[in-house]
């Protein structure tokens, strides 16, 4: 069923930061407000000019954008650049797969999922926050494109679809668990240095 994988990841989201994260990060209450929303608007769409955009479309985007507005210029362009590249590679895939299905061997999700994820990476190995709005930036972009060109052709094509839900889903809570593993990770080698600190210091 389209759109499962995504609803069962945002109402993670949604109970975690209600309910469990501490009151007091101030992140907890735009996360548990954007994946309230994605969850009552993933099922909703409007057409704006032939073109089918899925509601869930407007808040996501909005807050990828958010997220990185307040960097300086160099960095806009830099992003502006890693978004057309993540569109581009985004775009070849579905017309490679248009074109030539027969390769798709593997789940379609499971392969834009591993592609995001790679550009994603690739153009900001060190910026989590920068990587997941330029994915989120970059998908819609192409999926704006594809609508286009669909349109063309007379092929509907909804925007943000379900389908569409589920991979930016599995990419960011892809990207969420690996970001968390290495901060606990770090956090474990810098408690194992104090640790080792403290005994020379009892020793001498």
């Amino acid at each position: 069923m389209p759109g499962i994988i995504f609803l069962f990841l945002a109402w993670g989201a949604w109970i975690t930061a209600t309910f469990i994260l501490d009151k007091k990060k101030t992140f907890r209450f735009p996360i548990a407000m954007v994946a309230l929303m994605l969850i009552i608007l993933h099922s909703k769409s409007i057409t704006i000019y032939s073109i089918q955009i899925g509601a869930a479309s407007f808040p996501l985007i909005f807050s990828a954008y958010l997220l990185v507005c307040q960097g300086t210029w160099l960095k806009k362009i830099y992003l502006f650049f890693s978004v057309m590249i993540i569109m581009l590679g985004y775009v070849g895939f579905y017309l490679l797969e248009l074109y030539d299905p027969v390769w798709v061997l593997v789940d379609r999700k499971i392969l834009l999922t591993v592609g995001l994820l790679v550009f994603g990476w690739m153009l900001y190995p060190t910026s989590f926050i920068y990587r997941c709005a330029a994915i989120v930036i970059g998908s819609l972009q192409a999926e704006v494109f594809l609508s286009v060109f669909f349109l063309k052709w007379r092929m509907p094509y909804l925007i943000g679809s379900n389908d569409y839900l589920d991979i930016i889903a599995l990419t960011v809570s892809t990207l969420l668990t690996v970001h968390a593993a290495r901060r606990l990770l770090l956090g474990f080698k810098k408690a194992v240095k104090d640790g080792f600190k403290e005994k020379k210091q009892m020793v001498h």
